[in-house]
């Protein structure tokens, strides 16, 4: 069934509402579970602007520690679920793009679920802001389960 369980998260009340569901469901199936989260490393240079390269070499390493350090404890509080539900759990940071490197991550992992929050951005807002949780949707070769927001 599920054994091997990726949940995906980004901090958000939403991210702690999957993975919820997705401890549930590993200790339903006696699964194990990886919590990763992924520092966003294209939205670290959008607003960087005109700076001197010095500068915005030292903003970009600023961003990057503060959210490695985001998801060092986003990781950590589904390790923290995990455990007390007796669930195996791992943790990983990694930095790149969030849906693409999820997915890689699933397929090299063999994960049988990937597990992701949704806070149900829908029209335009969609399209200008890009959704991590539509592209592994669409691309996955893995089952997603979507946890909705309400």
């Amino acid at each position: 069934m599920f054994e091997r369980i990726l949940i995906a998260t980004d901090g958000s009340k939403h991210s702690e509402k999957a993975a919820e569901k997705g401890i549930e469901m590993a200790k339903l199936s006696q699964g194990m579970i990886t919590a990763v989260y992924v520092v966003d490393i294209g939205k670290e240079y959008a607003s960087i602007g005109d700076m001197s390269f010095n500068v915005a070499d030292e903003i970009i390493e600023g961003i990057r520690v503060s959210l490695r350090k985001q998801g060092e404890s986003a990781t950590k509080h589904i390790e923290e679920m995990a455990k007390i539900a007796g669930i195996p759990v791992e943790r990983k940071v990694l930095e790149g793009h969030p849906a693409n490197d999820i997915l890689k991550l699933a397929e090299d992992s063999k994960m049988n679920l990937i597990v992701v929050g949704s806070i149900g951005v829908t029209g335009l807002d969609k399209f200008l802001l890009g959704s991590v949780t539509e592209k592994v949707v669409r691309n996955s070769k893995v089952p997603v389960l979507v946890v909705r927001a309400q």
